[in-house]
């Protein structure tokens, strides 16, 4: 639609596109937001017809505008939640770890630090490039200078001697 034809729109129309979102929409700040994007998909249209009735189409467009503005209301309300009562966001749970849990975490990676340093020095290279750095064990095999057999079979040793401890730990 020619930019003309919508900035016409837009002067003698406005006010009364404004109302009857309001009547729909019950919201001044949703009214202005869908009279605005009316428009905008007014400029955006690029009819393959010459327009016959602007004010019938500016309508049309605006009436599914309503439409998509409602629908997102309703899915906006689904997920969102006003809290009335101030001393209900006093009962919501914090994600922050607890200090018991900071300990515990700690605690925890501390034993696997140890149980990583405790590997055979290529063992802890192999699992450190492939979990940590994410390398492919032909990657690894070329880095090292041995083969992908050897590279898997030092991963699996390392990742079972890892998890052992952290066993244990969970264990004691």
């Amino acid at each position: 639609m020619s930019g003309t034809l919508v900035y016409e729109l837009h002067r003698r129309e406005e006010g009364r596109l404004r109302s009857f979102f309001m009547r729909r929409l019950r919201n001044a700040a949703d009214a202005a937001d869908a009279t605005q994007e009316t428009f905008l998909r007014l400029l955006a249209a690029s009819p393959t017809t010459p327009i016959e009735q602007p004010n019938h189409y500016l309508y049309r467009t605006a009436q599914s505008v309503a439409i998509d503005q409602s629908r997102r209301s309703i899915s906006r309300s689904r997920v969102e939640c006003p809290i009335t009562d101030e001393r209900a966001i006093l009962n919501i749970a914090s994600d922050a770890p607890t200090p018991e849990k900071e300990v515990i975490d700690r605690e925890r990676l501390a034993k696997f630090e140890a149980a990583l340093m405790a590997l055979p020095p290529r063992a802890r290279e192999v699992l450190l490039l492939s979990r940590k750095e994410g390398w492919t064990f032909a990657a690894i095999a070329d880095h090292l200078g041995v083969s992908t057999s050897t590279v898997y079979n030092e991963l699996r040793m390392a990742m079972g001697h890892c998890m052992d401890a952290m066993a244990r730990l969970d264990r004691d």
